[in-house]
C-alpha cells in the first residue's frame, strides 16, 4: 500500500468525521446565546459584610499587640525577641549531605502598620492571607488555617469575619482622622457626582458613565467603591495612579486626571476616605 494512499484514505476518513459532529445549541428564541443565564448571575462578596475596625480592635489587643504594639507600631513587647522559624536553603541543602551547619536565629521584625509604603503596595487581601494563613518562615503565625512553612497561632481560631474586622483596624493606622474629614470634603466636591456620594456609583453623571463601562449597571467594578470584592484585590497605590493620571479604556477618556488640580496630600486623601466605603472607621478615626 503506498503512502499516498494511506494519506488520502486519512483525509477521507477525516473529512467524513467532520461532517457527522454534533451541533450544541447554546441560545434560544427566549434568550440569545450570548446572553447570561439567570440563575447564574449572583453577586458574591468575598468579605461577607462591610468589616468594622472597633470590633478588629478588640481582636488586635487581645492578639497582636504584644508583636506589633498596641498602636500598631511594630514596637510590642515581644518585638525584639521575634526570631524565623529555622528553615533555610543554605543549611537544608547540606543537611541533605549530613553536614549540619550552625547559624543564628535571623530576626522576624513585625510590620508597622503606619509604615505608609508598606501599607500603600499592599491590598486588603494580601494583609488577609497573612493574618489567616500566617507568613511562612517569619514570626507571623497564621490564625485561621496556617499554610505550609508558616507558625500555627493556635486556638481560638479567627473566622472570616473577625479577619476582616482586625485587618481593617491595621489598615486604619495608615491614615488620620484630618485626612479622612479632607478625603470627603474633596471627594464630595470633585468625585461623588459620578462615583456618587455612597461610592456606589450613582451620582447625577453616573447615566453616561453606564454607556461606557456596562458593569456601572449592575453596581460591580472598577469605579464602584461599595464593592467590596473588586476593592479587596485594590492596593491603595492602585487608586491613587487612577486619581492622578486619570482613567482610559478603549480609547476612551472615563475620567479626567486630577495631577494638576489637587495636590499628591490631597489626592492621597481621597483616596484614604475612598476605602470608608468598604469598612467601619474606628472611632478615633471618624
Amino acid at each position: 500500500m503506498s503512502p499516498l494512499f494511506v494519506i488520502g484514505l486519512l483525509a477521507t476518513a477525516a473529512l467524513l468525521l467532520s461532517g457527522c459532529q454534533p451541533k450544541l445549541q447554546t441560545g434560544s428564541a427566549e434568550r440569545p446565546s450570548f446572553a447570561p443565564l439567570g440563575t447564574h448571575a449572583v453577586k458574591y462578596n468575598f468579605m461577607p459584610e462591610k468589616p468594622n475596625a472597633d470590633e478588629g480592635e478588640k481582636i488586635y489587643q487581645a492578639r497582636c499587640a504584644v508583636c506589633h504594639g498596641a498602636d500598631g507600631h511594630g514596637e510590642g513587647p515581644m518585638a525584639k525577641t521575634l526570631v524565623a522559624p529555622h528553615k533555610n536553603p543554605l543549611t537544608d541543602t547540606f543537611a541533605l549531605f549530613r553536614a549540619h551547619l550552625e547559624q543564628p536565629s535571623l530576626p522576624s521584625r513585625p510590620a508597622r502598620f503606619n509604615n505608609l509604603d508598606q501599607m500603600r503596595l499592599n491590598s486588603p487581601f494580601a494583609l488577609y492571607e497573612t493574618i489567616y494563613r500566617g507568613r511562612p518562615h517569619t514570626a507571623m503565625p497564621g490564625f485561621g488555617h496556617p499554610s505550609y512553612g508558616a507558625n500555627d497561632a493556635g486556638p481560638p481560631r479567627l473566622h472570616t469575619e473577625e479577619t476582616w474586622n482586625v485587618l481593617f483596624w491595621e489598615w486604619s493606622r495608615a491614615t488620620t482622622k484630618a485626612k479622612l474629614d479632607a478625603g470627603q470634603r474633596i471627594y464630595e466636591a470633585q468625585c461623588a457626582s459620578c462615583h456618587g456620594l455612597a461610592g456606589d456609583g450613582k451620582g447625577p453623571k453616573s447615566d453616561e458613565i453606564r454607556q461606557k463601562i456596562w458593569t456601572w449597571g449592575r453596581g460591580v467594578g472598577p469605579g464602584i467603591f461599595t464593592d467590596r470584592d473588586w476593592m479587596a484585590y485594590r492596593k491603595p497605590v492602585d487608586l491613587y495612579q487612577a486619581v492622578a493620571q486619570g482613567v482610559q479604556r478603549r480609547g476612551l477618556k472615563l475620567m479626567d486626571p486630577y495631577a494638576e488640580k489637587l495636590s499628591s496630600g490631597e489626592m492621597w486623601s481621597v483616596v484614604d476616605y475612598i476605602w470608608t466605603f468598604v469598612y467601619t472607621p474606628p472611632a478615633d478615626r471618624r
